[in-house]
């Protein structure tokens, strides 16, 4: 545990949260991770990355694509639909407390799990909608982003990341950050294969093929290779030490001892951690990011014509800002390992301060070049503060809660921005000033990074 941690003075309940989830008779099964010959945390490094890239339907970037289809087949207008898309993602933002909590609960296998099928009967119910009244298929274009975003964004990402964040110590932030990278890879390239499955027979078709791959490919993935955490395998953080293998009779098998003990009692509640300066500075800065930069996406080709780009040119921003975005993702793994993460809040909100006047600037060359290179910056120092920092400050044994609480603003936030984007355009007739209040929120960020740098240095 990180020295950051809370103070190990402070009480904590012995009731609430110190032993393991309840699926920790599940930790041998279908086979025990300690007969692995090598540390098991890097299969679950590969388990994680794979669950995370699987949340790609509930995604943006995955939704978008099928947006002019939905439009088609439903009747709705794109105003309806975005207003649809807006009601859905943030009733899901609210929901996932608890969803963070079940992690705590009954661990990141189960709640991945829930989430997969989730996510796998939610497509397939979406491909089968057809033309609807205004008011209908509002509401049930509502429920369907909401069940997805909940799902996919939301819960299997969540449940990833966290059983992740759970398997290493010293070196959580480089372990993350390699997962990121290939996450936003991913990511990168999904829209263009979901337009490839939707050539082969349909948008139907597409999301029927998806509900296939979910169930049967990243099921198993989360069935057979998901643990909750080392401790729950018989195991210890890091690969520290030796762990007793079982007899070949099974008189060692994990389902029969006592639940093992996660984290220590110096670790953060939610409510503790929700109390404290530093969640809100490593918070904010993503939260913002999370708004903002699904709002310039989302707006992205009508921004481009109010700066007199094609559509083309407009998109191209987003080539240079992935090449500056993933060496700064691997550094910022690197530093958090060895730094307060407040640092890399303050880079990453000084970074958004400066990046959203300039994506106004879009086109002018030195303009572009500044927001290019804040936007990879900001988006690099993403992956630190949502995987590796609420762990080392606030401690593993209410992870799920605390993150869920983090990732709950992300949603509340990216369901937000396009829709303060549309109605500060509707009154100005333009994005700029929309750019310019954005900045506001990661300023409110800076200022609760330095105060909690500050706290930091008293603290030592």
């Amino acid at each position: 545990m990180s020295t950051e941690a809370t103070d190990a003075s402070r009480p904590t309940s012995v009731m609430e949260g110190t032993r393991a989830p309840k699926s920790t008779a599940l930790g041998s099964r279908p086979f025990d991770p300690r007969r692995v010959p090598f540390y098991y945390g890097w299969v679950i490094v590969v388990a994680g990355t794979l669950g995370a890239i699987a949340s790609v339907p509930g995604q943006t970037a995955g939704v978008s694509v099928f947006t002019d289809d939905l439009i088609t087949t439903t009747g709705l207008t794109r105003l309806q639909l975005a207003i649809a898309y807006l009601v859905g993602t943030g009733s899901s933002g609210l929901l996932l407390g608890a969803g963070g909590r079940a992690i705590d609960r009954y661990g990141s296998r189960v709640v991945a799990l829930g989430a997969t099928l989730g996510l796998a009967s939610t497509v397939l119910g979406l491909s089968v909608v057809g033309p609807m009244s205004t008011g209908l298929g509002v509401v049930v274009m509502s429920i369907g982003f909401g069940c997805l975003r909940f799902s996919g964004q939301g819960l299997l990402t969540l449940a990833s990341r966290t059983m992740i964040a759970q398997w290493f110590d010293r070196r959580r932030g480089l372990v993350t950050a390699l997962s990121s990278a290939f996450v936003s890879f991913s990511f990168a390239a999904a829209p263009a294969l979901f337009l490839a499955l939707i050539d082969i027979d349909g948008f139907r078709t597409a999301w029927r093929i998806m509900a296939v791959v979910l169930v049967v490919v990243v099921g198993s993935v989360v069935v057979v290779l998901y643990r909750v955490s080392p401790e729950a395998a018989g195991m210890e953080i890091d690969g520290r030490g030796r762990t007793a293998i079982p007899d070949e009779d099974g008189s060692d098998e994990l389902a029969n001892r006592p639940a093992p003990i996660i984290g220590t009692d110096a670790d953060a509640t939610r409510s503790e951690a929700l109390r404290d300066v530093r969640f809100w500075a490593l918070t904010i800065p993503v939260a913002a990011l999370s708004s903002t930069g699904t709002a310039i996406t989302f707006h992205i080709v009508d921004l481009g014509s109010e700066l007199g780009m094609t559509d083309d040119e407009i998109v191209r921003i987003f080539v240079p800002i992935a090449f500056v975005s993933v060496p700064i993702t691997l550094g910022t793994g690197w530093l958090i390992d060895r730094a307060t993460p407040l640092t890399i809040a303050a880079a990453m909100a000084i970074a958004q301060i400066v990046m959203y006047p300039m994506v106004g600037l879009l086109d002018t060359a030195w303009g572009a070049a500044i927001a290019v290179i804040t936007w990879g910056a900001a988006q690099g120092c993403f992956s630190a503060l949502t995987s590796a920092a609420i762990p080392k400050v606030f401690g593993r044994r209410h992870l799920g809660a605390i993150s869920g609480a983090q990732m709950s603003a992300m949603v509340i936030g990216s369901a937000i921005g396009p829709a303060l984007f549309a109605l500060v355009h509707s009154l100005t007739g333009g994005y700029r000033a929309a750019l310019w209040i954005s900045a506001i929120i990661p300023a409110v960020g800076l200022l609760l990074a330095v105060e909690g740098l500050r706290q930091h240095r008293r603290d030592r």
